[in-house]
């Protein structure tokens, strides 16, 4: 019998990988001035490099805000992890001199000892360290996220019942190349997405933080209430995060019957004011307003803001009417 030599390629190139140990690719794995940059990933891994690209971790070196608080990369000390060589170090991460432009790249996450790992096992043209559980765990994020992971840890939630990956990449059922002719004999695995933006994962969700009015009266010309703030499944501080601007702004507002904003009240969260909310905390916010008799509608907001206040993130919700 007579095989065409596309059938052939397809189904005995990859088993001559796995058995020659046949490496297309060493260059995947080079440090210092060889090494490749995320585009040559995105060759075969489409979908993951499309969602790193236009990622936070994508822009960790070149982010404005970065370059300014540190006076023009100034604060070395911030760059093994904004522009790190790779996670995988004993100590201090160091930080790479070439490619700084891609901020937290594929290599910085999946090299490892000369060889690409990460959660799953896998086979292919470049040399491959194999499954490492540890890529399951919230300790991975902690190598960078160090105050964050810390408070994870105050939380005593365990990796079983939700780590940093399970919030900020969501599972995805998928293959985890795209390209041709590999995709063709790689089955589809239960993997992450790579966005990991706040704004791209987040959803108003009450089983995670929830906002309720309590007590709320009306008369004598007031209205008084209770915002009550509970924090019920996230387990990190609101906010959190080591260095940077993080405010998440407590917002109340007083509306007439036509929308129009009578009056408002807010209070803002910050680490560094010890203020933030952490897991499992109830916080009450009282507020006042002045009421005329007619129908009035509340409603309060957390939300994460910039310094700039351009970027905003919506993270909980509430409204009532009196």
């Amino acid at each position: 019998m007579k095989l065409c030599p596309q059938i052939f390629f397809v189904f005995f190139i990859p088993v001559y990988f796995s058995i020659a140990g046949c490496v297309l690719y060493p260059e995947l794995v080079e440090k210092g001035m060889n090494a490749p940059k995320s585009e040559r990933c995105g060759d075969c891994h489409i979908d993951i490099y499309d969602e790193w690209k236009d990622s936070p971790h994508a822009r960790s070196f070149t982010n404005p805000l970065f370059k300014e608080e540190t006076n023009g990369y100034q604060f070395t000390f911030c760059l093994g992890c904004h522009a790190p060589e790779t996670i995988f170090t004993e100590g201090t991460i160091g930080s790479r001199d070439v490619n700084r432009e891609e901020g937290v790249h594929c290599n910085g996450c999946h090299l490892n000892d000369c060889a690409l790992t990460g959660p799953t096992p896998a086979r292919g043209p470049h040399p491959i360290a194999g499954k490492n559980p540890f890529f399951r765990t919230s300790e991975l994020c902690g190598k960078c996220h160090v105050g964050t992971y810390n408070t994870w840890r105050k939380a005593e939630v365990s990796d079983s019942e939700r780590t940093c990956q399970s919030c900020h990449m969501p599972g995805i059922r998928r293959k985890l190349i795209q390209d041709e002719p590999w995709q063709k004999f790689y089955p589809k695995r239960e993997g992450r997405q790579h966005f990991f933006s706040n704004r791209k994962v987040l959803t108003l969700d009450e089983k995670l933080l929830r906002l309720s009015f309590k007590s709320i009266r009306y008369s004598e010309g007031k209205i008084e209430g209770v915002l009550q703030m509970e924090n019920r499944g996230i387990p990190h501080g609101i906010p959190t995060g080591d260095y940077g601007y993080r405010e998440v702004v407590v917002r109340i507002e007083l509306r007439d019957n036509t929308g129009r904003i009578i009056d408002f009240l807010e209070e803002s969260l910050f680490v560094e004011r010890k203020t933030a909310l952490q897991y499992k905390e109830k916080r009450d916010v009282r507020f006042c307003f002045p009421g005329e008799g007619e129908s009035y509608t509340i409603r309060a907001t957390m939300t994460r803001t910039s310094f700039r206040k351009d970027v905003n993130i919506l993270l909980a919700e509430k409204t009532c009417y009196v």
